[in-house]
């Protein structure tokens, strides 16, 4: 019985897909945390950006937890 040499292929490739947009994400996450902790702040008349670190230091944070629920569980 001989294996189909595309789905080889397929098979190593998919985890590596699986991961591929980590760091997109990671960036789009801290973006748009920026851009809200600083209208916050804005609004609320902040001279340090109080809002806009915590905001990035909360999302930062949430997002490793997800990422390690998400590389820990079983497969």
């Amino acid at each position: 019985m001989t294996e189909d040499p595309k789905y080889k292929v397929k098979e190593r490739i998919n985890p590596y897909m699986k991961y591929s947009g980590l760091a997109f994400q990671l960036a789009g996450i801290i973006g748009l945390s920026f851009w809200i902790g600083k209208k916050a702040d804005a609004y609320f008349n902040f001279e340090k950006p109080i809002l806009t670190i915590s905001l990035i230091f909360v999302t930062f944070s949430l997002y490793l937890y997800k990422l390690y629920i998400e590389l820990t569980k079983k497969i």
